[in-house]
């Protein structure tokens, strides 16, 4: 029997390159996300996949959707890996944007895990592993960050939680905290081109560190190394050097 996997937030971007890999590694894959588009697209192309239409800042949806995939043997590996992003520098959040940003990146996040946490079980020769798709942004210690890095950040810290309690079930919990990919969507907001963002990556070695993660029992993945490197160092900048050089860069 084919080992199973769910991603929630796995119609583009990573979650749909995770899925594209976990497939030729021969999972059985699950993939949730909300464009009827993305779904209809992605239908004919992987008809060996359940693919289910959910918006998850809907959380009547959310909930009705988590109880039926309920009815379904565990899954060895869940990943969440939807997510909504803003650039707070260049756009003033509205009380819309502010809300769909918590429901996104936060609430919809703690709602799935809590769900994964009984709904993953190792089998097949395979370790019960949950994923999440945080960011370096929730690295910045920094208490006046965007609304997206302080969603990163509590995702980060909520993931550790999840470890500490799920270690006695051996259940891996790994969360990545990735820099800036060249996805479809990044390059979107940036006006059709994201090679001007520092430290850059391809989706396909994205991919590749959170497998590699995956393949050594990792609880966390940060990357590209250079990346990793400065947030340290701007974590050892004196605070107020720090809230003089962030207020500086939100201008």
């Amino acid at each position: 029997m084919k080992p199973k996997i769910l991603i929630i937030g796995g119609t583009s971007g990573i979650g749909l390159a995770l899925a594209k890999a976990h497939e030729q590694q021969d999972w059985q894959v699950s993939i949730v996300g909300n464009s009827s588009h993305k779904i209809n697209a992605l239908r004919p192309l992987f008809p060996n996949w359940q693919i289910i239409q959910c918006d998850v800042c809907d959380f009547t949806q959310l909930n009705n959707l988590l109880e039926k995939l309920s009815e379904n043997a565990p899954y060895q590996r869940i990943i969440y890996a939807a997510g909504w992003y803003l650039n707070e520098r260049r756009f003033d959040l509205n009380v819309a944007d502010s809300l769909k940003m918590l429901a996104v990146n936060l609430q919809a996040f703690q709602t799935c895990f809590a769900w994964a946490a009984r709904h993953v079980q190792a089998a097949c020769g395979y370790t019960a592993t949950l994923v999440c798709l945080s960011s370096v942004a929730g690295l910045v210690d920094y208490p006046y960050t965007s609304v997206y890095a302080q969603c990163k950040r509590a995702m980060w810290h909520t993931a550790a939680a999840y470890r500490s309690a799920l270690l006695p079930n051996k259940i891996n919990v790994l969360c990545v905290a990735s820099g800036y990919v060249d996805t479809e969507t990044l390059r979107q907001i940036s006006g059709g081109n994201a090679q001007h963002k520092p430290f850059l990556i391809s989706e396909t070695r994205a991919v590749n560190e959170i497998l590699a993660a995956l393949d050594f029992g990792r609880n966390t993945a940060i990357f590209p190394k250079r990346m990793k490197y400065l947030i340290k160092i701007i974590n050892l900048l004196p605070k107020p050097y720090l809230n003089w050089l962030m207020k500086k860069n939100d201008k």
